[in-house]
């Protein structure tokens, strides 16, 4: 930021020369692993995870890639009736030290969302048992939830569940754009899904037709639906099974 800032007084004269010009060095820093659930992590938490709306929510934010600030900025109203999409036209913002409503993260976050067949249940519950939120605040019913009490119920729920870490809420977020990766959807697709505000992929996103989109959302749901383990599902199990032999 100070770069820039430096960089457009020196273009307009105000001062001789750019003083952090050489600094650029200095801003890199090496970039922490993101953690993610692995597939059969997925596969586990989508089976048995808690029926309840806690439940429900972590299954969508794994099979959407939506943001922790965006699930608890939604109302009814941004969920489809059947269950099928999910607009994001608000989140969950800090307002010096309280929780408000405010907009998407970036103007790329505006998107609606395809909910893969397999999850759509889960949409369409927390859709029927929502009140204003979807997630209201247990303090201040008709006020949004607030970002930490929901962390502290998805470690809860997560902890309830044997042979899987407890990671984060983002962590979703992470897995569900590695799981993609890995079922082969181009990252032009996986951006418009997630609403990334990378700039230099923002051309692409006019590019996305919608039945692409919902194709993504196909691989996603026949990946870890509970009728079938699909072919990524497949290639697990013939894994597990060259190893044991």
């Amino acid at each position: 930021m100070l770069y820039q800032i430096f960089n457009k007084a020196a273009a307009n004269d105000i001062i001789l020369k750019n003083p952090v010009a050489y600094a650029e060095n200095m801003r890199k820093q090496p970039k922490k692993r993101k953690e993610a659930y692995t597939a059969d992590e997925v596969r586990v938490l989508l089976r048995d995870l808690p029926e309840n709306k806690i439940g429900w929510s972590i299954r969508l934010m794994l099979c959407t890639g939506m943001r922790g600030q965006e699930m608890l900025g939604l109302e009814p109203r941004h969920i489809a009736k059947d269950g099928s999409s999910i607009n994001i036209e608000q989140a969950v913002v800090r307002i010096k030290g309280s929780v408000a409503i405010g907009e998407p993260k970036s103007q790329d976050s505006y998107r609606t969302i395809p909910v893969p067949d397999n999850v759509q249940y889960c949409a369409k519950l927390l859709r029927e048992n929502g009140d204003k939120f979807i997630w209201e605040s247990p303090k201040k019913p008709g006020s949004p939830c607030n970002p930490s009490y929901f962390a502290k119920l998805f470690k809860e729920a997560i902890g309830t569940v044997e042979s899987v870490r407890v990671l984060t809420p983002h962590s979703c977020r992470h897995t569900f754009i590695s799981q993609m990766q890995a079922l082969g959807v181009s990252m032009e697709t996986i951006q418009s899904i997630a609403g990334h505000a990378d700039m230099d992929m923002t051309r692409h996103y006019l590019h996305v037709e919608e039945s692409v989109r919902k194709d993504a959302a196909r691989r996603m749901s026949e990946a870890f639906s509970k009728k079938g383990k699909g072919t990524f599902g497949n290639i697990l199990d013939y894994m597990d099974r060259v190893k044991s032999s």
